[in-house]
Parts: structure tokens; sequence; C-alpha cells
């Protein structure tokens, strides 16, 4: 019984920790995290996500109570132990989303992807947001942040050591 308890949250460990190496072995230590505004218009889906999430959680919870152990005194620990991992699950989805985005030695990590510094084709300042254009393949996506002025003097010579902005000039060219 106790090993039926403990698997779920073995498995969550397992993919946590799988997650957190593979992130260190592809990008490397951390140069910088770049402190940005967290709900905006651009990063919306992590809030959805967020927001999908807690009610899938939500709704598996009411079904583990109702359907599982139909009266209250029937219910064991095990029921408890399960709800709870929903809500650790969630906990750490949230926690993923919320991380801030990290200028690594080999590339970028934000909540929604891994990127080395070959695939970042360019950066822009449009004012407080940095657009960061990431090419994986065929597919093309702009990361989009905004960041405080004083973040800016802090980033601009990690971007620039990592991947300099290509003039109009050499973008013509390719």
């Amino acid at each position: 019984m106790i090993l039926q308890i403990l698997i779920p949250y073995l498995i969550l460990a397992a993919v946590i920790f799988g997650y957190l190496y593979y992130r260190h072995r592809k990008l490397g230590p951390v140069l910088h995290r770049v402190d940005r505004t967290l709900f905006e218009r651009h990063n919306l889906d992590s809030l959805v996500l967020i927001i999908i999430l807690a009610a899938a959680s939500y709704f598996l919870i009411r079904y583990e109570l109702n359907n599982m152990y139909p009266s209250e005194g029937e219910r064991p620990v095990f029921v408890y132990l399960n709800i709870i991992f929903y809500v650790v699950l969630l906990l750490v989805v949230v926690a993923r989303e919320a991380e801030k985005p990290a200028l690594r030695e080999k590339g970028i990590a934000t909540a929604r992807g891994l990127w080395i510094w070959p695939e970042v084709t360019s950066y822009r300042w449009s004012g407080r947001r940095l657009i960061i254009n990431i090419n994986r393949g065929k597919k093309t996506r702009s990361e989009i942040w905004s960041v405080d002025p004083v973040e800016k003097k802090k980033i601009e010579p990690i971007l620039k050591d990592k991947c300099p902005r290509r003039s109009k000039r050499s973008m013509k060219n390719i």
C-alpha cells in the first residue's frame, strides 16, 4: 500500500530531476536570470495552461472523491494522498511557468522551451520589450519579454557576446 501511494510522487520527482539534469547538460550553467513581467499579453499562454491544469485537477479530485468511495467513512487515506498529488502537480506546473527565463552558457531556457545559441537568429529591443527570434528547423518563433531598463544593461552584453545582431545588409545576403 505504501508503494502504491509513493509511485506517483516518485514518478513526478524523477521527471522533475530528469528535466533539470537535461536542461543543465544541454544549456550549461546560468549566466543571468531575466527579471521580466510574468503575465502580459505576449505570454498569456502560461496563464492559460495554469488555468486549464487547475480546472483539470479540480475535476479529477472531484471524480476521485465522488466516484471512488461514495461514503465519507469508507475513504482510505491514500485517496487523500492522491488528491494532494494533483495539488503538488499543479504547483510544479505553476513553478515551471513562473520561472524566470535564463540566459545560460550554451543557450536560453524559458517556460516555452530550451534553445541553444546557434538557434537564436537575432534579437532586438523595442522600448522595454526584448524580442528574440529563434529558428529551429523550419519553425521560426519569437520570445518577447518585458524587461526593466536596469535589466537591459545586464542582458545586452550577454546577448552581444552570444548572438550578435545581424545588420540588414547581412540579412539580405542569407
